[in-house]
């Protein structure tokens, strides 16, 4: 067997360690030249290197084996430097990767593409129980059918999946109706769903679920304890029925923190749910995320019928919401279902021109609203509460003994026009949140920033002054092979000087501009290299040499199995 020297080995990913032996799989040159031969011989502590070539690797893919806590586990990752592509064109089975019933596995680095005429698979499924599974930094599009989704996880039995990664994977162009771009559904606990891109999807973005009995039939066992965490879901939209697809929703679910994420384009922003009747979703916290025009409302909870489950003692907090229901639906900015003794407090809801700010019927029972900051440009405010309409602040504080501490003002964003929610430093937000609100241990704002700065939480996604550190709009995945250094000036409104630092590896590094859409902008090549440090410049241009327009951006670097995040702001 030809072997890889572990210094290169090394340089895949911080986080992997080798302990057995490392298989090349490549159309020559290697110990394999198919995947699946490689799979059926590696165990645990092996890890398996897939070259890239000129065309894709035309296979669909299983682990019949585990790896272990002892030996470690078993690695299925894109060589260093390099892409490797699966295509399911032509293939026969529902899945293009399947693991079922295994423990200690990792799949890092590929592009999953071309599944089509699906019913019910995925390009990456997990299913039956296992734990200590790890999906990372892939790219997955172009799954077609139904029910033809990115990544699945059924916990099917009564023992569970869990300690589950879900990181920085890019899922787009897929079609997952009536299921979902990814998600977590059945006996699966103890879970992180992290960093993950989810665009141009027809139903639900990320998903996570309990009460579906021909998933798991004890309804007791549901996707719980976990975290969704700086995520970023664009366009995810039912096409069938009226098109209800949140972003991000938690049907069944609980115990999970729904944090740091941004939700656009979508029908829903995020939803906390129960569609099954029985099924209570409870213990749910939603804070520190930005929802902003999405099509029927920003954020919605309860269930959705008297027939259906129900939710209760869930939390929502230091959200900022803006200009949702863009349709005119009704729903506004908050959209109350059937739901009980929840909190919704610190939060920023910014209506469009329908005035529009929250929506509830009889539903809603013993829910708690205050400290959150209203604002409509007209001026007008209305709210409907348990069907009864309002059309101000102070007439619904009256009537309804909700929002004692509320305030109607301008949040004073830095530029909302291009989605740069950060407050000015008048805004009336800073240091108006709920004073007795303590700050959870790791929680930070929609920054990566600590989330209280001066004694007392802003109200809102952002917190105004505090010390910055590294978070959903500057994400790092940091090696010592890679590193996203700060990109300068920033805001700039010329060009902007992206330092990028390659590393002992030598890998290749690429670079690109996306938009607040997930659009790929433009794609960029070093102007400077010098001892491992490369230099990139963009002036604001398109990839036909047109400037944009003026408004936040993400630069995006990835060296092997690296990616890297950093958001700017063009202002011209």
């Amino acid at each position: 067997m030809k072997r890889v020297m572990i210094s290169l080995v090394w340089s895949i990913a911080l986080f992997v360690t080798v302990y057995g032996r490392v298989w090349v799989v490549a159309p020559s040159g290697g110990d394999f030249t198919k995947i699946q031969d490689a799979l059926n011989r590696a165990t645990a502590g092996d890890t398996i290197l897939v070259r890239e070539k000129s065309t894709p690797y035309y296979e669909q893919i299983y682990f019949p084996n585990s790896g272990n806590a002892t030996q470690g586990y078993i690695n299925l990752m894109a060589y260093p430097g390099e892409h490797p592509v699966l295509d399911g064109t032509g293939g026969r089975r529902s899945n293009m990767m399947a693991i079922k019933n295994q423990n200690y596995i990792r799949i890092i680095g590929f592009e999953i593409q071309n599944l089509k005429n699906v019913n019910d698979g995925s390009a990456i499924r997990i299913s039956g129980y296992g734990s200590h599974i790890e999906i990372r930094n892939n790219i997955i599009h172009d799954i077609r059918g139904t029910s033809a989704m990115g990544i699945t996880v059924y916990g099917t039995h009564s023992n569970p999946i869990e300690y589950l990664i879900i990181d920085g994977n890019e899922v787009y162009n897929c079609q997952p109706a009536p299921s979902e771009a990814i998600t977590l559904n059945g006996n699966v606990t103890h879970f992180e769903v992290t960093n993950n891109i989810v665009r141009d999807v027809n139903n639900i973005g990320i998903d996570f679920i309990g009460g579906e009995t021909d998933i798991q039939p004890d309804t007791a066992l549901v996707a719980r304890n976990g975290i969704c965490r700086g995520n970023q879901v664009y366009r995810a939209n039912s096409s069938y029925g009226d098109g209800y697809a949140a972003g991000i929703y938690v049907d069944g679910g609980r115990d999970i923190i729904i944090e740091n994420n941004i939700v656009s384009g979508s029908d829903l922003g995020i939803e906390i749910g129960a569609e099954n009747a029985g099924m209570v979703t409870r213990g749910v916290i939603v804070r520190n995320n930005v929802l902003y025009l999405n099509e029927k409302t920003g954020l919605v909870f309860g269930g959705y019928a008297s027939y259906t489950g129900r939710v209760r003692h869930c939390q929502f907090t230091g959200n900022t919401l803006y200009k949702n229901d863009v349709l005119h639906a009704g729903w506004g900015e908050l959209w109350i279902q059937y739901a009980s003794n929840c909190e919704i407090r610190n939060n920023i809801f910014y209506a469009n021109d329908q005035n529009r700010l929250s929506y509830s019927e009889s539903g809603n029972v013993n829910n708690v609203l205050d400290y959150n900051l209203w604002f409509t440009e007209s001026g007008t405010a209305e709210f409907v509460w348990r069907g009864h309409r309002y059309t101000s602040l102070a007439q619904f504080q009256q009537a309804t003994g909700q929002s004692a501490h509320g305030l109607f003002a301008d949040p004073r964003f830095q530029d909302a026009g291009n989605a740069d929610f950060h407050l000015s430093q008048n805004s009336p937000a800073i240091d108006r949140g709920d004073p007795a609100y303590q700050a959870a241990a790791g929680e930070t704002d929609m920054d990566g920033e600590a989330r209280i700065a001066n004694g007392r939480v802003d109200i809102g996604a952002d917190e105004y002054g505090s010390v910055v550190k590294i978070g959903v709009w500057g994400e790092r995945h940091l090696s010592r092979a890679f590193q996203l250094l700060p990109a300068y000036p920033n805001p700039f409104n010329g060009s902007i000087n992206i330092p990028v630092r390659q590393g002992r590896s030598a890998e290749t590094v690429r670079v690109w501009i996306m938009d607040l859409l997930g659009r790929r902008v433009a794609q960029l090549q070093p102007v400077v290299e010098s001892g491992g440090l490369l230099q990139y410049r963009w002036q604001g241009m398109d990839a036909t040499g047109n400037p944009v327009a003026s408004g936040m951006y993400f630069i995006v670097a990835q060296s092997g199995l690296n990616r890297a995040v950093e958001r700017i702001l063009l202002k011209r």
